[in-house]
Formats: C-alpha cells, structure tokens, sequence
C-alpha cells in the first residue's frame, strides 16, 4: 500500500480497506491505514499556490476527531464517525499548508477532503510548457488534473484529448511544408493521417503513439469511469513525455535562432 500515493494523489472519495497486513522482518504484521497515515512524516516536494513556487512540505502530527454530539431530546449522545486531518506546512512560509482528510466507516478508510483544490495546487506548475501551449491548453491541463481528483475519469479524458487535438493543430498552423494543404483539408483528416502528414514536425513520442487519440476517444464513448481510471496514469503519461520532449525541441530550435543571431552581430563587426 502506497501511503504516499493515497494522500496526494488519490481523488476524493477512494476507498480501501482499513486494515491492512504488511510483511515486515520476514513475519506477517496488521496494520490500519488511518494509523499509518497518522504516522506519515516524509517531506515532500508540492507545488505552494501562495509562495507561486515548488517548495518542500513536512508533515504536522495528524489530528484525529471523533466529536460526541449530545442531543437535548435524547439522554444518549451520537458518536460520530473518526476523522482524520492531515497537514502539511510549506518550508519558504510555515503558515502556508495543504490539508487532505479521511473519513473512517466501519472497516474502510474514505479521502473526503483536499485544500487548496487539485486545480489551485497544479494549475501554475504547468507554465513551463508555456513555449508548447497557449495559455487556454494549460488551463485544460488543470482542469483535468482537478476533475482526475474527483474520481471524474472520463470528464478528464475528454480535456487531455482536446489538449492532444489543440497540440496537433497548432503543429500544423506553424509547420513549413512544401506544398502544404489548406487547414480545412488538414482538420477534415484521420488523425492517424494528420499524425503522418507532420511527420517531422511532432516530437517522436508523439508520432509514436498516435493511437492514444483512439484510446482517449474510446474513453469518453465506450469505457466505463472504472476502466478510465484504470488507463488515465498511462495516457497522462504518454501526452507529458510528449509535452516535455515538445518543450525540449522548441528550447533547441530557440538557441538555435539565438545563436544564428549572435553569428550575424560577429560576422557584421568583423566587416
């Protein structure tokens, strides 16, 4: 069992089993989730939406509450359930935290909270593929990462396919191609054609793995919320490794240009 994984990247509203057995030194050991979530203290490396910056978090002691609500009408008191707090403190300022929550129901354990939002904790971690992506592709970004923390599979499938789209698009709007057709003809093919026609052009993770449209758009018509969520992390992961090998073939077409440049200053002061 990941703890790691359960705390910041599971959506809300994952369940698991409550008691667990973990094989330590050779034997058989139980264990609750709640309590080894209580006892998680490694620091971490998140995004602070204050600081507008990665900085490292370290864990605060988990605050466990199990309220006694007494009602004036009974003489006995509801015991609610246990609820566990998680927090974590930002190292550049010790009063900016991210909270995650759990909710413990008979033998399970439930993520019901997560502050600041998915969206607010990543929407700006994605500003390095600025050179790659308008600034309407990067706020998709986000919103499917907060869509992915609600449990929404398919709602987040159908923004990274229009990322995969807008990526495709924009690829041919700035190619230079000989003879190149018009757009409407462009955007009136397969897109496994479209994929071949900018061979070239797409970093080759991309042209590589075409056929994830096909997967992305499989996922919206045909695959339940189970399947999607079961396939999203291997998508995701195709279009970042693009995104990223995209980012890395613009920075050298730049340094290229900005060579070139400073080529053409020499050249013009040795005249």
């Amino acid at each position: 069992m990941n703890i790691e994984k359960m705390i910041f990247e599971a959506p809300l509203y994952s369940r698991w089993k409550n008691h667990i057995v973990i094989e330590e030194d050779g034997e058989d050991k139980e264990y609750t989730l709640d309590y080894l979530i209580e006892r998680y203290n490694s620091r971490v490396e998140l995004y602070c939406p204050k600081c507008d910056a990665l900085r490292v978090f370290a864990a605060d002691k988990a605050i466990i509450d199990i309220p006694n609500i007494h009602n004036p009408l009974y003489s006995s008191r509801i015991v609610d359930k246990k609820c566990l707090f998680k927090t974590f403190r930002c190292s550049g300022n010790d009063g900016h935290k991210i909270l995650y929550s759990f909710i413990v129901e008979d033998d399970e354990i439930i993520k019901i909270a997560e502050f600041p939002s998915k969206y607010d904790s990543v929407k700006n971690t994605f500003n390095n593929y600025k050179k790659v992506l308008d600034k309407s592709k990067i706020t998709e970004l986000a919103k499917a990462a907060q869509l992915e923390s609600y449990g929404y599979a398919i709602a987040s499938f159908l923004h990274y396919r229009r990322i995969f789209e807008g990526i495709i698009i924009q690829t041919f709007v700035d190619s230079e191609i000989e003879n190149k057709i018009t757009e409407d003809e462009f955007r009136g093919q397969r897109m496994e054609d479209k994929v071949k026609y900018l061979a070239g052009s797409l970093p080759d993770y991309f042209q590589d793995n075409a056929h994830m449209y096909g997967t992305l758009s499989k996922g919206i018509h045909e695959l339940e919320e189970k399947e999607c969520r079961d396939y999203l992390p291997i998508v995701k992961a195709i279009l970042f490794y693009s995104l990223d090998e995209a980012v890395d073939k613009r920075n050298k077409e730049l340094r290229k240009i900005e060579m070139s440049k400073k080529l053409k200053d020499i050249n013009s002061k040795l005249k």
